[in-house]
């Protein structure tokens, strides 16, 4: 049986439609789903990069900290000494 024949028979030709119906619905909720991945796969990078440039920026902050703790501390044995 030919699909482009125009003698097909109506049940077959009907169960066809059905098909392409069914398939482009199924293909439509695939499109869908691919659609929110990709959007979770931007945030998922958004968020690493904005995690990246936290801890840049908090392992500076430490840095200044353990810096300005070892300044007092040095401060405090020469005041201590001076004493």
């Amino acid at each position: 049986m030919s699909l482009f024949n125009k003698n097909n028979d109506k049940d077959a030709v009907s169960l066809w439609k059905k098909e392409a119906k069914r398939l482009e619905k199924e293909r439509n909720q695939l499109y869908s789903e691919l659609e929110s991945i990709r959007n979770y796969k931007e945030n998922y990078d958004s968020l690493i990069e904005e995690v990246t440039a936290l801890k840049c920026k908090y392992e500076k902050a430490i840095r200044k900290v353990e810096t300005i703790g070892n300044e007092y501390s040095g401060r405090l044995k020469k005041i201590a000494g001076k004493k």
